[in-house]
Order: structure tokens, then C-alpha cells, then sequence
């Protein structure tokens, strides 16, 4: 159930758009060709993903060594403080550790020698608690030998045996050996910023002054500012000071990006909510609470960590009982925000109930209410008090009647409760009773394809790359940043006849419960763009043109005329028409889209590319709705195209679709295939489709249909003989 918070080791596990950079950072450690030490270091706060990126990076340094000669392949190795009982014995625990890697038998040459020298150089020193300057580079052995003068009887009687000359010649020896080495040694020492001060001062005294010998590459990774305080302590207030001398070559963490962690996040919430019922979820009040608060409390990899093994663990518990948004935004509070959320907890009578009850209430009653829930939101850390409100009135509508003059009567409590609003006081109690705790799009990237829209062909050729390439979708969601101001009105018309030309052949499919799919995404774009224009007749001239020229989609036109007709109320599912003044168009105008609309479908299906269309059966609906009520004609196209055996199964296939669901205990979702037999009646004998699908079923053809097309036919007649329950 949980996800343990621990580093990736390979860059297939990256989620977070990081493995370029760990490759360019490998391949610069490996590309090296000086023989001088030098220090690297990797700085960023917890849980940005230094041990991941580095866990990369050496991947790439494997992988890119293996065309090199043996005796030029580098040595990796790692050294972990934290894996050492004596602390007290850091930097000669280091050289022990360094001399047993060089000792492997396998790397031939020199190394064996190296690593013994390296291993009697060990003997040399006790706990070193000074940091020297790193200007005082000339006596660096003077300033060793005196720290260690305790040990240095014992370390000769040990080693004199063997050998009798002294550090400053064995570290000589060591020096030559190793400038005569062709390969390189990359050592790896992460998490400094999580060792106490003394062992970060000693570390640093060891790469500087203590190991600088030729051939070797320090990979250092840390947390600066912690660290910098850390060497405060020796160099007053100058740590940083300190620090840029010690490293070479600094690098930080590339921030993760906002879209790259939302994907991580939304797909983990897609995989604890999917057996939600539409009716339970409100994609627009997701879309408010997530704008207006919970969004906010993710600024790591480790923050989704955290708050998704919570959110799994609890909502499991309440699942059929509270509100799936609500709960998202109440466990967001309880991970990020505790005091602010046991704050809600404690005072119950601010945050529920009828809110009716402070309609009318005192001035003195509702100010002593708006003192109490002051103080509350004080209490939150990452929002200031004035987004928290707003983003708690999103929860609570009490809190927006203490501040305003809004009222709630009764049905709202009895449709808070339904829908297991946290609002209502029994599923506030329920809630509180489980408390428990592929690659972005730079902004050049994205300016330079929208400035090709003063050409339609340019820009067409881009659109159609992103689609290619798998990005169309993120493309249209940050171009809608720009719709409302930055594009240039007189690029409207293109963006809109190329959109409505091509938007067919993007990918459609909604990857989960949070996602828009992309021909959505279309739509939002001519709305914004439309939006931009003061009159109807402005966004009449601005649609019109673009849907007559129109010849490689129908559904993105089609789908633009079933909007505009909900505005006018023709749709069944719509609650009210539009107030005319915010019509995208006027009546007259709509029926002449309508008519265009109309004559495409006509078309498509006149000359054979109806039939082929992926959203056939959406389509079907779309040209009865807009023929004539006496018209046979979408009934005439159903019969001729089911006349065939091969255009009975595609009529089948246009309406199957899928489900997705979830079960307690289950490790990955189910998808399951449906078609709804409802709409195969609503064009046809279903009795004569049943007995002919049965046909086709039990024929050697059946073998050789696309695998969708054989699904299609077994799911329906699994339906139909009830194996299925009817949705």
C-alpha cells in the first residue's frame, strides 16, 4: 500500500524529467581529462533528488565506460559516513574504504599498490577536528601529522616493518602513482548535510587538503545552507565563503517541475479514485479546490510521497462515505497543515452546519465568528490567511456566510450530506474520526510554435510534430495561458481554422478521472480565443470560415456545434440556456454553424469516411439531432452500413468503450469493456443485430477480426445474454 521514500536508481524509474540532466552530468564527470583533483557538488534541499540524479549520473558513467579500455575505465566508488560505527576514525575509515576498492584484483596495473599504500596512509590519522585554510595547501601533511601525533607511534610500529619512510613520502608515492594512472577515480559522498557538524568539517578537510591526489573526481552532495552554517562554526560566518574555494564545479538541482509533479500526483490519485462514480465527482469543484488550495502543498517528489501513502491509507476507510474532493483537500491539510487542521477540528460549530443560521445574525455574533477563524487561519504556514479562507470557504460554506451575506437553506444540508460533503456535520465526524496520518515544454519552445500561427501552413507542420512526437496535449494546455491576452488577435483566425482542420488526428483518449482529453482542450481554446471578440457577429465571422474549410476532422466541428447548441439549450442534459448576451453566437448564426455542421456529416458519410471515424457513434447522434425530424437519413446510413457484415461489426465498435475500477486489495486497476445496448437501439433492430453478431461469432472470420472489432462483438452479445450486467 505505501511507497517507500527512497532514491531511484536508474533512469528508467524517472518520473520527474531529471534523467537528461544526470546523463550530461555523468558524462562531464567522465569527460574530465585533467590530472589535478577537483570537487563537484551537488546542492539542493531535502528530498529534491540529489541521491536519484546521482544514482543517474553513475548509471550513465556504466554505461558510456564500457567502450572504453579496461585500463581507462574509471573506479566508482561510494563512501557513506553514515555506514561507520566509529565516528570518531571518519577520514582514516575513508582511506581504508578507498584502499579496498583499488584493491579488487580486476583492475590490474597499478591499483593493487595504490590501494596498499592508501591502506598504511590510513594508519596516519586520528580524529581531525580543525579545517585549515584551503590557501595552506603547502603544509597540509605538517598540519596532519600534528593532529595525529598520538597515533603516529602506534601506526609506525604497525607498518614500519613494511615500510619506514614517513606521511609527507608516502603520500609522495601515492601522488606519483596516481598521476600515472590513465584512469580516474569518481568518489561519491552524499547526504553531508545530514552528518553532525564536526564529521561536515572533517569531510571537507579530507577532500581538500587530506585526498586531493591526481586522478580523482569528489561527487559531493549536500544541502548548502545547511551545511554553510556548519563551517560557520570554524570559518566565522564565512562557511559560504569557504565553500566556493573547496568546489570547482557547483551545480544545483534543477527545480522539479510544476507539471512534471502534478502528472506524478494526478496519477496517483487517478489510481485511488477511479471506482468514484461521475455523479459523486464534480470536475469543476475539483478544479476550484485544487486551484485554491491543495495544489499549493506540493513542491517536492517527497511531498507526494508523504501525502499519498496517507491519502491511501485512510480513504479506503471512508470511501463510500465522504466526498473523494473533499477528502483529497481535508488530508492535504492534515499532512502540510496540522495545526490549521486540528484547528478545524476543534472548533466544529465555525466550519458546519445549516449556514442559514448566520443570515441576519449580529454584527457582535458574526464579528466574535470572523475573530475566531482569524486566529485559525494564522495558523496555516504555506498560504497567507487570506488564500486560506478562500480555499476553506471552497469547503466550508459556513465560513463564506460568517464573511458575506449568503445563505443556504435546508436542501443544501441534505445534498451535503448525500454527496458526503465534510461540510455536514455527520461526515465532519467521520472525517476527523480517520485522521490518520515525459518531458516539459520550455516557454521559447512554446513562444517560438505560437508565433508561426501568422502562417498556417508553418504552423499546421508544427501542430502536427507535437501530435507526432506525443506533446500536442501539453502544448494546448500551456497555450491556453496565452489565449486571453498574449496571442495576437490576428492570429486568432488561423489558430482556429488549423485547430478545426486537424484536431481530429490528436490522440483523444482521457488518461484518467483528473484529465481533460485533448479535443476539450481544442474547444477551451476557441472559447478563449472567441472570448476575445466584443460581439457575436466577431465570433460568428471568426468560427464560420474555419469550419467550412474544414476536410480533416468532423468530430473537432461537430463537437463545436454541439457546444454552441447547449448555450441555446438544445441540449437534453443541459439545466438552462445561456443568457443571450453571453451567447457565442446568436440563433440566426447558429443555425447557419449547424447547417455547415450538417453538411460535413453529409459529406463524410456520401464519400465513405464517416464509417472509419472513431467517434462514429457520438457522430451519429450529432446528425440526427440536427436533421430534420422527419428525415430517414442517419436511419438510411445505419441500414446501408449494417447491411455488410464488415460495417456491422464497425457499428458495433463505435459504441464500445471502456470503464475503469479499482477493488479493495487490488494492486493495478481493471479495466472492463461496455457497450450500452440503449444506443445500438436508438438506430436499430437490436433483435436483428443480436442474431447477426451471433453469426459472426460463431464464423472462422471471427478468428481474423481486429482484436477491438472481436471485442466489440463478444461484449455486446455478453450484454445482451446477460454474462454482463446492463449499464
Amino acid at each position: 500500500m505505501f511507497t517507500p521514500d527512497l532514491p531511484i536508481t536508474t533512469r528508467a524509474d524517472d518520473l520527474l524529467g531529471r534523467a537528461l540532466f544526470s546523463r550530461a552530468f555523468g558524462k562531464a564527470l567522465l569527460e574530465y581529462a585533467h590530472k589535478e583533483s577537483i570537487v563537484t557538488a551537488l546542492y539542493g534541499g531535502w528530498g529534491s533528488g540529489k541521491s536519484s540524479i546521482i544514482n543517474m549520473a553513475r548509471e550513465c558513467i556504466r554505461e558510456q565506460s564500457n567502450a572504453l579500455e579496461d585500463a581507462q575505465k574509471p573506479v566508482l566508488l561510494e563512501f557513506n559516513p553514515w555506514n561507520h560505527s566509529d565516528q570518531s576514525h571518519l577520514i582514516s575509515q575513508f582511506f581504508k574504504v578507498l584502499s579496498g576498492a583499488l584493491n579488487r584484483q580486476d583492475y590490474g596495473g597499478q591499483a593493487s599498490e595504490i590501494g596498499k599504500k592508501l591502506e598504511a596512509y590510513s594508519h596516519f590519522f586520528s580524529p581531525l577536528a580543525m579545517i585549515p585554510d584551503p590557501s595552506f595547501v603547502g603544509t597540509a601533511t605538517a598540519v596532519a601529522a600534528k593532529a595525529s601525533f598520538g597515533l603516529i607511534g602506534k601506526a609506525a610500529s604497525a607498518w614500519g616493518a613494511a615500510y619506514s619512510k614517513d606521511l609527507q613520502q608516502v603520500r609522495h608515492e601515492l601522488n606519483d602513482l596516481l598521476a600515472a594512472e590513465s584512469r580516474k577515480i569518481i568518489i561519491v559522498i552524499d547526504d553531508i548535510d545530514r552528518l553532525p557538524d564536526v564529521e561536515v568539517r572533517q569531510i571537507f578537510q579530507l577532500v581538500k587538503m587530506l585526498g586531493d591526489f591526481p586522478n580523482t573526481i569528489y561527487v559531493l552532495s549536500f544541502d548548502r545552507e545547511v551545511v554553510s552554517r556548519a563551517l560557520d562554526k570554524v570559518q566565522v560566518d564565512k562557511g559560504a565563503a569557504y565553500l566556493e574555494k573547496i568546489v570547482q564545479f557547483p551545480i544545483e538541482v534543477p527545480p522539479i517541475g510544476r507539471v512534471d509533479l502534478e502528472k506524478l500526483l494526478f496519477a496517483q490519485l487517478d489510481d485511488i479514485v477511479r471506482e468514484i462514480p461521475e455523479d459523486r465527482w464534480d470536475q469543476t469543484y475539483w478544479g476550484n479546490v485544487y486551484q485554491d488550495g491543495v495544489k499549493h502543498y506540493f513542491n517536492s517528489l517527497r511531498d507526494v510521497t508523504r501525502y499519498i501513502n496517507s491519502l491511501k491509507f485512510s480513504f479506503e476507510m471512508v470511501r463510500a462515505e465522504i466526498n473523494a474532493i473533499d477528502f483529497i483537500a481535508m488530508t492535504a491539510l492534515q499532512v502540510f497543515e496540522p495545526a490549521l487542521y486540528f484547528g478545524i477540528r476543534d472548533n466544529k460549530d465555525l466550519f458546519v452546519g445549516r449556514v442559514a443560521r448566520l443570515y441576519g445574525a449580529s454584527d457582535s455574533e458574526r464579528e466574535q465568528a470572523q475573530k475566531r477563524l482569524n486566529e485559525i487561519f494564522k495558523r496555516a504556514t504555506k498560504l497567507p490567511s487570506a488564500d486560506t479562507q478562500q480555499f476553506l470557504s471552497r469547503l466550508f460554506p459556513n465560513v463564506e456566510s460568517i464573511y458575506g451575506n449568503i445563505e443556504y437553506d435546508a436542501e443544501y444540508m441534505q445534498e451535503w450530506r448525500r454527496m458526503g460533503r465534510v461540510c455536514h456535520p455527520d461526515n465532519f465526524e467521520t472525517v476527523f474520526r480517520l485522521a490518520i496520518p515525459e518531458g516539459e515544454m520550455s516557454k521559447v519552445e512554446l513562444e517560438s510554435i505560437l508565433e508561426l500561427a501568422s502562417d498556417q501552413d508553418a504552423f499546421t507542420d508544427a501542430l502536427r510534430s507535437l501530435s507526432e512526437a506525443g506533446r500536442i496535449d501539453r502544448f494546448l494546455e500551456l497555450m491556453l495561458d496565452y489565449t486571453k491576452e498574449q496571442i495576437p488577435l490576428d492570429h486568432a483566425p488561423n489558430i482556429v481554422v488549423v485547430l478545426m482542420n486537424i484536431g481530429d488526428s490528436f490522440p483523444d483518449e482521457r488518461a484518467g478521472m483528473f484529465d481533460v482529453d485533448t479535443s476539450m482542450r481544442v474547444l477551451r481554446v476557441f472559447y478563449q480565443l472567441g472570448n476575445r471578440y466584443d460581439s457575436q457577429e466577431e465570433r460568428f465571422d471568426l468560427l464560420r470560415p474555419a469550419m467550412e474549410s474544414a476536410e480533416e476532422s468532423l468530430w473537432t466541428v461537430v463537437r463545436k456545434a454541439a457546444v454552441l447548441g447547449q448555450e441555446h439549450g438544445k441540449d437534453a442534459g443541459s439545466e438552462r440556456p445561456t443568457p443571450e448576451n453571453e451567447r457565442t453566437v446568436n440563433a440566426d448564426q447558429l443555425a447557419v454553424l449547424e447547417q455547415i455542421t450538417l453538411e460535413k456529416i453529409q459529406a463524410w458519410a456520401a464519400d465513405g469516411r464517416l464509417s472509419q471515424h472513431r467517434q462514429l457513434g457520438s457522430i451519429l447522434y450529432s446528425w440526427r439531432r440536427l436533421s430534420p425530424e422527419d428525415s430517414e437519413e442517419v436511419a438510411g446510413f445505419v441500414r446501408d452500413l449494417i447491411a455488410t457484415t464488415e460495417g456491422l461489426i464497425v457499428f458495433l465498435t463505435a459504441f464500445l468503450g471502456q470503464s475503469i475500477s479499482q477493488t479493495v486489495g487490488d494492486r493495478v486497476s481493471k479495466k472492463e469493456w461496455r457497450i450500452e445496448t440503449k444506443n445500438i437501439a436508438d438506430f436499430t433492430n437490436i433483435e436483428d443485430i443480436t442474431a447477426r453478431a451471433r453469426e459472426v461469432m460463431a464464423s472462422d472470420a471471427y478468428a481474423e477480426l481486429e482484436e477491438r472489432q472481436r471485442i466489440a462483438v463478444k461484449i455486446y452479445l455478453d450484454i445482451v445474454d446477460g454474462k454482463i450486467e446492463r449499464w
